[in-house]
């Protein structure tokens, strides 16, 4: 489990820095098949610098529950709990907001 958790901590963590940074949704699928319209109506780096937060702060917790003995099953399920809650407000506030819509 240790090791399992570490491998998918890491991985997230890189994939959020790499999102977060803005270079990531370049090679998103999605993104590609996207028309010009489109991808003109997105505010993507601060979209992408959200999701990335989101998706490296999971990382975070992964990567604790690999390396840190103290963080115990109890504690990585409210960790991870709370994250999910953190994240489908975010997907709420992202939908909701006019931040990432350009005019």
């Amino acid at each position: 489990m240790r090791i399992s958790c570490m491998v998918y901590g890491i991985s997230f963590l890189l994939a959020g820095i790499w999102l977060a940074w803005g270079q990531g949704h370049t090679h998103l699928s999605a993104w590609k098949k996207m028309s010009e319209e489109e991808k003109a109506k997105i505010k993507i780096i601060p979209l992408s610098r959200n999701i990335g937060e989101v998706i490296t702060l999971n990382g975070v917790i992964f990567l604790l529950k690999g390396i840190c003995p103290g963080f115990t099953d109890h504690w990585f399920t409210a960790a991870i709990l709370a994250w999910m809650l953190v994240a489908g407000l975010d997907v709420l506030y992202i939908g909701k907001s006019g931040r990432y819509h350009s005019q």
